[in-house]
């Protein structure tokens, strides 16, 4: 193939990691190798000869990430980075080829109630600008206010369906994990 660079748009949950994840693995058996991720979805292939790969998503902290050691686990069991946006960490290795990462429940927990937490934290970001649209409305202050008060109702809305999934999730973790 001609090496081309092919953009996608694909919107997926956060909360459902494995099947991007998936989707990823179809694109890359098709000869649509991950290159880079964008904000919002867009993913960025490189156009190539079909090579099965595995992907595996982690959802890491800042914490994490700035951490010199945290590529040192998925490296040493084979894997390499393929791509990231923002807290998303894209992992690559050969299919078959490697150890499984982020995967076991420890780990899956650890990311739902991180995405939980950030969810959560977003969602009460939206409760001054939310009241101050209720109040600049009921004085019939400037509209402007009214496209403040629908996008922070949007946003929080949107925040608290994720929360309420990550967490749905995350207690089917618990429930799969032995004590």
């Amino acid at each position: 193939m001609d090496g081309k660079r092919v953009r996608k748009l694909k919107l997926g949950s956060a909360w459902h990691p494995e099947r991007i994840e998936r989707w990823l693995e179809e694109q890359s058996a098709r000869g649509l190798h991950l290159e880079s991720v964008g904000p919002f979805g867009v993913y960025t292939f490189r156009a190539d000869l079909p090579e099965p790969f595995d992907y595996r998503i982690d959802f890491a902290s800042t914490r994490e990430i700035e951490d010199p050691n945290y590529h040192q686990e998925p490296t040493a069991a084979g894997w390499t980075l393929a791509g990231n946006s923002m807290s998303w960490m894209l992992w690559r290795a050969p299919k078959g080829e490697a150890r499984d990462i982020f995967t076991h429940g420890p780990a899956r927990a650890a990311t739902y109630r991180r995405q939980a937490l950030t969810m959560l934290l977003i969602s009460v970001a939206q409760v001054p600008p939310l009241a101050s649209g209720i109040m600049a409305l009921r004085r019939h202050d400037e509209l402007a206010w009214a496209s403040i008060l629908m996008l922070s109702s949007a946003v929080m809305s949107l925040s608290l369906y994720a929360l309420t999934r990550a967490a749905g999730r995350l207690r089917e973790v618990k429930a799969r994990s032995p004590n």
